[in-house]
């Protein structure tokens, strides 16, 4: 099965800009192992390309404001206590932090840099 046959198959197991169960199932019953891997590789990327991460310490937002900044996507929070006093948002292949630890990293990488 080539890129295009996959694509059209990922696209038709969407129903509202979400996965619809019942195809997917059909779907699968009826394709080869081989073009099974590439069908759930396709779904993945386009799952990839239609979700919206944000990670945070404190998991306390305002959805309505993160659907107007990103209309169509499905936005899923994620605790990181990691992350200290920031966010992450990923959206496919971009990600926009803003954090302390980030801050904090490149103040001490600069001071390593010029003071050793």
């Amino acid at each position: 099965m080539d890129k295009k046959k996959v694509d059209k198959l990922v696209a038709i197991s969407y129903k509202d800009n979400y996965l619809n169960k019942k195809i997917v199932n059909k779907i699968t019953s009826v394709i080869s192992r081989a073009d099974l891997k590439k069908y759930i590789n396709g779904l993945r990327l386009s799952e990839k390309k239609r979700s919206l991460i944000v990670s945070s310490p404190i998991i306390d937002f305002d959805l309505n404001k993160f659907r107007k900044l990103f209309p169509h996507k499905k936005i899923v929070f994620k605790k990181d206590p990691s992350l200290i006093l920031g966010t992450q948002i990923v959206d496919n292949d971009i990600v926009y932090e803003f954090a302390l630890k980030n801050f904090i990293d490149k103040i001490l990488n600069h001071i390593e840099q010029n003071y050793d």
